[in-house]
């Protein structure tokens, strides 16, 4: 019942994007126990899934995991990619969230997540002896000269040799991003550019936006790329922006996927003042943060960006050089890959319960 009413859903979504509001709020006042959604779309492979180790990655997937260990044996890993309960919900499906989490964590065999702060929130939540961290890093990209021609160069005119400010992933409300290109219109480095690479909800509004403030010529939209180009086009611009607003617990405490593509990129970062993008980018001096709660303040934040590049270019560089040896994934993935051998070494040879 659930798996068919999941698929109209998503049916619905994906051709009446304007509605995607409304059908959330629905759904999840209609569904009391969200995780018998997910346990009714994935019955079929619960059923076939036999492991020594299920990863869930994130906590829909956890109940799923579990029932899987329960029918098979085997031990169960929760990857928290973020706070999941803790976004920016509606009231009702933040508690729906809260519920399954405090129902179920406990039963996981481990607990990872992608930063110290996340870690602490969990296990102080949920009495939890251990939570590791692993951050999601990039791979290390070596330092290497640019080897293809600038992708941003066609879209400024004559602007070929302005500074560019790249924000880069998902195009959607609650990210701070209507902020962001309403600050281009107060700024006073008039010939910066903005480009704002991937797609979503929002661009429509992003573009009208833009054309009300006359910038249209000023902020420039390029389409999803592929994930192993985002770093090669990140190396093209001055700097790399991380908008987000501390508008919820979970935005509060992020370490997002691409203040680590811009670190590999070698890209000074200039970002909101949240407490786990202090701890990489103050910790590295890697970049400038600040209010970006107005577009005036938003505005001086990225001047203040610009005008320091010019000085700490050198040190910024060797800085983020050292930022990419540390924080990668040959680093991080090792401590990810020692959970996962510790808990399929405490399970011995056999597999399934009653072998």
């Amino acid at each position: 019942m659930y798996g068919k009413g999941l698929r109209l859903h998503r049916f619905m979504r994906d051709r009446f994007p304007f509605l995607r509001g409304t059908m959330r709020r629905l759904t999840w006042q209609a569904v009391k126990a969200p995780e018998q959604v997910f346990l009714s779309l994935f019955d079929t492979a619960i059923s076939r899934a036999k492991g020594k180790v299920y990863v869930a990655h994130d906590l829909p997937m956890l109940p799923v995991a579990l029932a899987a260990q329960r029918l098979h044996g085997g031990k169960v890993i929760l990857d928290c990619h973020e706070l999941y309960s803790e976004q920016a919900f509606s009231k009702a499906e933040r508690q729906l969230w809260r519920s399954v989490e405090a129902r179920y964590i406990g039963q996981a065999d481990a607990v990872i997540t992608v930063n110290p702060s996340i870690a602490r929130e969990l296990r102080q939540n949920h009495g939890l002896p251990e939570v590791h961290v692993v951050s999601n890093a990039d791979r290390f990209v070596p330092d290497t000269p640019r080897n293809t021609d600038n992708p941003f160069r066609s879209l400024f005119g004559n602007q070929r040799s302005a500074p560019t400010v790249l924000y880069q992933g998902g195009l959607s409300s609650g990210r701070n991003l209507d902020t962001l290109v309403a600050a281009f219109s107060v700024m006073r480095h008039t010939d910066a550019q903005l480009v704002l690479l991937g797609d979503g909800g929002a661009k429509t509004m992003l573009r009208k936006k833009a054309r009300q403030l006359s910038i249209s010529d000023r902020v420039h939209f390029i389409p999803t790329v592929p994930q192993k180009q985002l770093i090669e086009f990140a190396r093209w611009a001055d700097l790399g922006v991380i908008p987000y607003q501390a508008n919820c617990l979970n935005n509060e405490l992020c370490t997002p996927n691409k203040l680590f593509e811009f670190i590999m990129a070698r890209l000074p970062i200039v970002a909101s003042d949240l407490p786990e993008i202090r701890r990489i980018v103050s910790g590295y001096d890697i970049g400038v943060l600040g209010s970006t709660g107005t577009p005036a303040d938003f505005a001086a934040l990225i001047d203040a960006a610009l005008e320091a590049r010019v000085e700490k270019a050198e040190m910024w560089q060797k800085n983020l050089q050292r930022a990419a040896c540390e924080q990668c994934w040959e680093r991080e993935g090792m401590k990810y890959l020692a959970v996962v051998r510790k808990l399929a070494n405490d399970i011995g040879p056999h597999v399934g319960r009653g072998t």
